[in-house]
């Protein structure tokens, strides 16, 4: 029975990790001007870390921005995003 527990364990930890979209090949794909959508088609599901929506008026209308981050053991991405759209990246452990 210890056998067979340790067996899907093994399993299941090598298939979360190749599957994980957290590594240096998917983190090259991101590229300024894509879309928080397209981020997480290559990624996955992000988490938020901090956002802001501010409305500049006549001097730029309304701008929103939000950091995001994913996370795999010590891998991190962190992307920001500017009315949706990448404006900056960076990884850490990749």
């Amino acid at each position: 029975m210890k056998n067979i527990l340790y067996f899907v364990t093994v399993i299941i930890t090598i298939f979360l990790t190749s599957y994980c979209g957290n590594n240096k090949d998917n983190y090259d794909k991101i590229s300024n001007d894509i879309s928080i959508s397209q981020v997480e088609s290559i990624l996955g599901k992000g988490e938020s870390q901090a956002s802001t929506n501010m409305d500049l008026g006549e001097y730029g209308g309304n701008v929103s921005s939000e950091v995001m981050t994913w996370q795999s053991g010590t891998k991190v991405v962190t992307i920001t995003f500017s009315n949706g759209k990448v404006i900056a990246k960076a990884q850490y452990g990749l």
